[in-house]
Parts: C-alpha cells; structure tokens; sequence
C-alpha cells in the first residue's frame, strides 16, 4: 500500500472557458476551489455535461490558462517549474486518443525518443526505454495481448486506441495523470482492465484525477462540480 503524500496543490482556482461574451467562468477562485491531490489516491470528477470537468484537468496539466490561483508540484509553484517537467509529471489523457502514424511499437516509444538521446535509447530521465517484454506486458495487462507490435496503429478500434494512448503515457511516468473519460469507447471488460491498470499505478505511488459518465462502482474521492463555481468532495481534499 502507498503511503499518501501531497502531490499537487490547487489554491483558489478561477478559471473560465471561451472569451468574450460567449465566456463561461468554471471555478471562481474562492475557498472551495483549494483542493490538494495525494499520491495513491484516485479523485473521481462528476457533474453535469458541459460543466468544465475537461476544462480543470486541462488547467491542472496547464494546457489552459488560469486567470487566478496558483498552483504547486511537489512544493513547488508551478511559476518556478519548467512547462516541460510539468508536463511530465502531470500528464493529461484526453478524450480523444492521439495516435501517431507508424506501428504500434512507434506509438508506444514515440514520447521516449524525442528527448534527443535515441543513439543511447535512454529517456529523459537517463533510464533504458523499454524492453520488448514491458511493452508486450502492458497490452496484456489492457486486453490487448493479441495485437502485434508491427501492426499499424491507426488500424486499431477507438477503443483499443484508447488503451494505447494509456499504456505510452503509463511508459513516461508521471506523478498525476488527468484522464478524461478513460473509459469511453471501451467494453465492460476493458472497463475493468482500465481501472485495475490505474489502481496499479496508483498503489505505486502515483495519483489519478478521472472523468467517466459511469456513476456506480466507480471508485475515489469524488469531487462534484456544485454548479456555481465551486467544488464539493466527499472527503477532505485539503491535504
């Protein structure tokens, strides 16, 4: 069992979505809007569609600006850490999976290659990339133990492209992963697959924040959009 330790901070958030009139104001900085997400710990966002559950997970991986609040990594404001280490710690899995032209072994090692030292095959972290074994060791822990590695990848369903984009952002390592309807697309045993994958993760010490259109048998610390720019959670989320 991990031990829970603050990860990320939010301190009153505001955050709007669209500009001008057509401006929709998210969170409106004020008290409840200062969460802090533990390590080893899942954190299920739930409300209504169109409420701005996407927009925060894009504001916390700070791929949408905040017009107030401030927030932290590991002690740290995100004004003193690197665009680049924050993306890699704090890693957003959007909706609509990105899948890059080439196999799927292209796929998976694609954001471990592009940190300039490929001769060596070492990722950014000076670690080895991994080894045929983990990747086929991932797509089975997803269901996708019959596809090969030379396949092409566009050839796949939405839902195994859905798990791919899973397993190649499981392969960077980050802290926190933002997943945006992780589920969607995908059948009720892969489901499961997902979940059991990212309860993993999380017993290893990292953290989940999750959208998901499932209401029941979903586990984590469930924070609800209350509607007037505020959050509400079912347990303390003040670290």
């Amino acid at each position: 069992m991990s031990t829970h330790f603050p990860l990320l901070s939010a301190e009153s958030l505001k955050i709007q979505r669209g500009e001008g009139k057509g401006a929709k104001l998210i969170l409106k900085g004020s008290s409840d809007c200062t969460f802090v997400i533990e390590s080893g710990r899942f954190y299920h966002l739930t409300g209504p569609s169109g409420v701005g559950k996407s927009t925060l997970l894009w504001g916390l991986a700070r791929l949408h600006p905040l017009i107030a609040g401030r927030l932290q990594l590991n002690n740290k404001w995100h004004t003193a850490v690197p665009m680049a280490r924050w993306r890699a710690e704090v890693a957003l899995l959007p909706q609509q999976p990105v899948i890059l032209s080439g196999t799927v072994a292209d796929n998976l090692l694609y954001p471990l290659q592009q940190f300039g030292v490929q001769k060596a095959r070492l990722n950014e972290r000076g670690e080895s990339l991994p080894a045929v074994e983990v990747l086929l060791k991932e797509l089975e822990s997803l269901g996708l133990q019959e596809i090969p590695l030379e396949r092409e990848a566009i050839s796949l369903s939405g839902g195994q492209q859905a798990r791919l984009a899973l397993i190649r952002l499981l392969l960077t390592r980050p802290q926190l992963i933002l997943a945006d309807e992780p589920t969607a697309g995908v059948d009720d045993v892969a489901t499961v697959q997902v979940f059991d994958r990212l309860q993993r993760f999380c017993d290893q010490g990292g953290a989940v924040m999750f959208t998901s259109h499932l209401k029941d048998g979903v586990k984590g610390v469930r924070i609800e959009f209350k509607g007037d720019g505020g959050l509400k959670a079912s347990e303390s989320l003040k670290g």
